[in-house]
């Protein structure tokens, strides 16, 4: 939370009881505080103590001025925090409040168990005497601290608490500054998400573009979709993106563009799998999905990477999003390319990838599988699938990512896959696998093939005029006058339906039976001139 953007609760204590203070003291205490010194109010009321340990007016303005300087660390979090102790049990029926200040102080200090141990004194009581916009940053700087205490669950509850408490009222969005990442925690299980979505669809908030809830609302749409989608319960799915897409973009993409893409292209799959009439595609392309599961190098490391071991095996989980992202990948091709669609059907081998392709590439490594390493070699019953396929996606571990060493594994091109010795080309796409969903990789989102799609077509139309140059959509500067957007989708889309689709349909696009790719054909034309 920017906590810069609101005025701390602090100093909401009147000097209501003054008690034997005369009324010189009281005045000097006042100005000293309106005039912002809190270092002197600290000593005056270091001064009134010496006197009388319990004087209650000194406690509340020794509260007011460790709270106050408490951003300034040190010993004034911990001031304050004693403060507040001292002064809740002289003056209890004001003890929830008091006790709010001390959990700002010690929020400062990062004592976060202390945080949440005071949780019962001020939820939920606190919010009539603090008010609705207090409340809702109360609710969030404890939010953080379960996260910073890695008790996802019990942030969540604690979020959940408040925004129920706060919901549809414009302090609800106070609640949930800088918390999104707990809404791509793989822990949660579809009935919290379920939970959570009949939430938020009374907190979108439609008119404020810059609502801090969007990145929690964002990654709990497109992540309980992804499980509708699994389940093949793509009405649901199709629902549930729909709170959000397509009204919604602009409010996503003030946030996150790669989160962005991910719900643009979901709604666009769904979109296509749930018409009620289904168009017969105008084109079938097939896909085979291969899954080798172990990175096992057996061959003479690089120089720079022998000294670690860059074996790894597929997570389960890693599978099942590539192949949802594939399926993703695949309706939403057919929905902007007006019905080329990919037929694609998964292979899984318990075969391991032996060695890589091995490239130093300035600042990272490019170590993608080499394929005649695959042991036991893939049987002449794949073989034959592949031959009958346009492509073939390779999902394997990768290599594991030596601290400080960037290492690539994924990429597309096209590739005699397969065919070695009747060859043909086909489209060849490589998976990063095994990274994080919200880890901002392409290999565990649907753009990932796209994106290596992209490459091979920007040979297929070389003459049409798109920057084609060290992926361009990264450049906006270079993208043509009639494009708009900012982000990788929005470039391709605008690709496709400017300037692809307008040349020939893309009719052009298939691999089946090619004895040539794209890239040679490229060449060819390009030395005629």
């Amino acid at each position: 939370m920017n906590t810069k953007v609101f005025s701390l609760i602090g100093l909401i204590f009147a000097f209501s009881s003054i008690q034997a203070i005369d009324e010189e003291t009281r005045t000097k205490a006042n100005r000293l505080l309106e005039k912002k010194e809190y270092l002197s109010a600290f000593r005056l009321s270091d001064s009134i103590l010496a006197t009388n340990p319990n004087e209650t007016f000194a406690w509340r303005l020794r509260l007011d001025a460790s709270a106050a300087l408490s951003n300034q660390k040190g010993k004034w979090p911990s001031e304050c925090y004693q403060s507040a102790k001292k002064l809740g049990a002289l003056v209890p029926e004001e003890e929830v409040t008091i006790t709010v200040t001390a959990i700002w102080c010690l929020n400062d200090d990062g004592r976060y168990q202390d945080m949440v141990s005071l949780i019962p004194i001020v939820i939920p009581v606190s919010r009539k005497k603090i008010g609705d916009g207090n409340y809702g940053l109360l609710i969030n700087i404890l939010t953080i601290a379960y996260m910073k205490l890695n008790d996802n669950q019990s942030a969540r509850n604690i979020f959940y608490t408040g925004l129920s408490e706060l919901s549809g009222t414009p302090s609800a969005i106070h609640t949930s500054y800088n918390i999104g990442e707990l809404f791509y925690d793989p822990e949660m299980t579809m009935d919290e998400r379920e939970k959570w979505h009949e939430l938020f669809k009374n907190n979108l908030f439609k008119d404020q573009i810059t609502n801090p809830l969007i990145p929690s609302i964002a990654w709990n749409t497109s992540i309980l979709t992804d499980e509708y989608t699994k389940r093949k319960k793509y009405n649901f799915a199709y629902e549930t993106i729909s709170m959000m897409y397509p009204e919604m973009d602009i409010h996503v993409s003030k946030f996150w563009n790669f989160l962005r893409d991910q719900l643009w292209i979901k709604y666009k799959a769904l979109q296509f799998k749930t018409k009620k009439t289904k168009e017969i595609p105008r084109k079938n392309l097939k896909l085979v999905i291969l899954i080798v599961p172990k990175t096992r190098l057996k061959g003479p490391m690089p120089a720079p990477l022998t000294q670690y071991n860059l074996d790894s095996d597929l997570e389960e989980k890693s599978i099942s999003d590539l192949v949802v992202s594939t399926e993703y990948f695949r309706d939403s091709f057919a929905e902007i390319t007006d019905g080329i669609y990919w037929d694609f059907e998964t292979i899984r081998t318990n075969s391991e990838i032996r060695d890589t392709n091995f490239i130093k590439d300035n600042t990272r490594y490019i170590m993608q599988p080499s394929i005649t390493s695959i042991q036991p070699p893939l049987e002449a019953d794949v073989l034959t699938k592949i031959k009958a396929a346009d492509g073939v996606l390779l999902i394997w571990p990768g290599t594991k990512q030596p601290s400080g060493v960037f290492i690539t594994n994924g990429g597309g091109t096209e590739w005699n896959f397969g065919t070695e010795n009747d060859p043909e080309i086909r489209l060849t796409i490589i998976s990063d696998s095994n990274k994080k969903i919200s880890d901002g990789n392409h290999a565990n989102h649907p753009i990932f093939l796209y994106h290596e799609l992209f490459h091979v077509l920007e040979w297929a139309y070389h003459k049409s005029k798109f920057p084609k140059k060290d992926h361009p959509y990264m450049r906006k500067k270079e993208w043509p006058s009639d494009y708009v957007g900012n982000t990788e989708w929005d470039f391709y889309s605008e690709t496709f339906r400017k300037r692809l689709l307008v040349e020939d349909k893309m009719e052009r696009v298939f691999w089946f039976g090619r004895k040539e790719g794209f890239y040679g054909i490229k060449i060819k034309e390009e030395n005629k001139r």
